[in-house]
């Protein structure tokens, strides 16, 4: 049965990719802070297996011993895809203005989780002769700076640069580990609804964010979920590709 293990899952994009690899019949461990019914609903009616694991990613240090523990209750699966979506904008506002304690907890979670998890994933099975992949859920903002998104064009541009990294360590691997970053384009999601409340004093680019909505430009989440979705699983990406869904065709 195929795996997945996906962070921020009881929401927004991560919902619909829990949503649609449980109608496929995959099991899916979703790590995040709440359950939702919905989706525990959604797995009583569909083929595959939820999990929920109860876990503020803010608190890194033990990370690595929730890896451990999911990795261990996993039986014959024939890949094994963890996929890094978990993610906040906050703090909102220029470097400078920001809360100590909020600057932190951002790059804990958007940067410093993900690292992690992606250390131990790889660190437990990397002797495993099956597919494996890491799935990094970057944005533009790891490539244009943001004013008023410091902390988060930070984070997304060094899980790129970390994707880049590992892709390079894993060539010469007997069993390596596939890892991607690939920004998903402007979805609408909770996160995108902060931004439109942002001022203008905090994000200074708060207006196009307005007429996105407005325009009908943003993309629901469950047709970028189908889409990232098909990608992975037609192996469209490259060993450390960073990838740009909205550009991103399947290899013909």
């Amino acid at each position: 049965m195929p795996t997945y293990i996906i962070t921020g899952g009881s929401k927004g994009l991560g919902a619909a990719l829990t949503q649609q690899l449980l109608q496929q019949g995959a099991a899916v461990h979703c790590i995040s802070r709440s359950e939702s019914e919905t989706l525990r609903q959604e797995a009583l009616r569909a083929e595959g297996e939820l999990t929920f694991h109860a876990y503020d990613l803010a608190q890194t240090q033990g990370l690595d011993s929730l890896m451990e523990r999911i990795l261990g209750s996993i039986d014959e699966a024939d890949t094994i895809t963890l996929i890094n979506n978990a993610g906040q904008l906050e703090p909102m506002t220029s470097i400078g203005r920001a809360g100590h304690d909020d600057l932190q907890r951002s790059l804990q979670i958007n940067l410093v989780a993900p690292a992690l998890l992606t250390n131990s994933f790889i660190r437990h099975t990397q002797a495993l002769p099956i597919v494996k992949r890491v799935v990094h859920i970057s944005s533009g903002a790891g490539k244009k700076p943001y004013p008023g998104w410091g902390a988060y064009c930070t984070a997304k541009a060094g899980l790129d640069m970390l994707t880049r990294c590992i892709g390079v360590e894993q060539e010469n691997q007997p069993y390596p580990v596939e890892v991607f970053s690939i920004a998903p384009g402007v979805v609408d999601t909770d996160m995108q609804r902060e931004i439109r409340a942002a001022s203008k004093e905090d994000f200074p680019q708060v207006s196009r964010f307005v007429e996105l909505q407005k325009n009908g430009d943003l993309q629901s989440p469950e047709a970028t979920a189908k889409q990232l979705l098909n990608l992975l699983q037609a192996n469209a990406f490259a060993q450390g590709e960073i990838a740009d869904l909205r550009t991103k065709k399947p290899e013909s």
